[in-house]
């Protein structure tokens, strides 16, 4: 009887070791894995200068429209769908995410494709660093007054990064640029680099999006996101014009 439990505690340990393995083989990566670096301030600082890295910050929207690094782009895990109309796939990615989070964002970024990812860092540790002028997303009511006010002022422009078939299906803002998110990996977005460039989406997350890949590409306008995005301004009763591609 002895014998029989020592065999099999033994045999339990072995099928406990063997599905142990399995499930480290399907985890995100082993810890020891030294592809994916942890990257600090002054690594972040000198890729920014390198338009070959990609440093993505990966956290809520809400947490980041209180702060984040300029240069980067904002892309929180919940609008990943979106990262190919932004991040080519040959591009370094560098992810920044807090601590707790940053095993799940590097298993769903590895989900998408065949991204390249080199590094991570952690915002709390950046910020600690002196190196960065942390900044803050500016958002307009999006009433019917404040749209109209935009327009009167010719130094203003307005970007509406919706897809084709959200304009066709709404309408538009006229004289709003129509250049939808999908398109900007190649579509230059030439914009003037002087005035407030405010950013219309559905909702308004997107157009955080779009915002940050604009600011990346040098401008240095004073980006401002239309709260609610285009579904406020219908319910503003905003008068908008059919979609014409002419």
């Amino acid at each position: 009887m002895i014998k029989f439990s020592i065999l099999s505690l033994y045999l339990l340990i072995i099928i406990f070791n063997f599905s142990f393995s399995k499930f480290l083989s399907r985890s995100l990566f082993s810890i020891k894995d030294s592809k994916y670096i942890h990257l600090g301030a002054n690594d972040l600082k000198e890729a920014l200068n390198n338009k070959e890295f990609y440093a993505i910050d990966t956290r809520d929207m809400p947490i980041i429209a209180k702060g984040y690094i300029p240069n980067t782009l904002l892309i929180p895990t919940s609008l990943f769908a979106w990262l190919s109309s932004v991040v080519p796939y040959e591009a370094n990615i560098i992810i920044i995410t807090d601590q707790a989070n940053y095993l799940s964002v590097i298993n769903k970024l590895k989900k998408l494709g065949n991204y390249k990812i080199y590094g991570y860092c952690f915002y709390d540790e950046l910020i600690k660093s002196s190196l960065f002028n942390i900044q803050t997303i500016q958002y307009d009511p999006n009433n019917k007054e404040s749209i109209q006010n935009i327009i009167n002022n010719k130094r203003n422009t307005i970007i509406d990064i919706r897809e084709m078939d959200e304009y066709i299906e709404t309408g538009v803002i006229e004289g709003a640029k129509l250049v939808p998110l999908s398109t900007f990996l190649y579509d230059n977005c030439d914009i003037p680099k002087e005035g407030n460039v405010y950013v219309f989406c559905k909702s308004g997350l997107r157009a955080i999006i779009g915002m940050s890949f604009i600011k990346r590409s040098g401008y240095k306008n004073n980006f401002i996101i239309m709260k609610g995005g285009m579904k406020k301004a219908i319910d503003e009763k905003y008068p908008l014009i059919p979609y014409s591609e002419n």
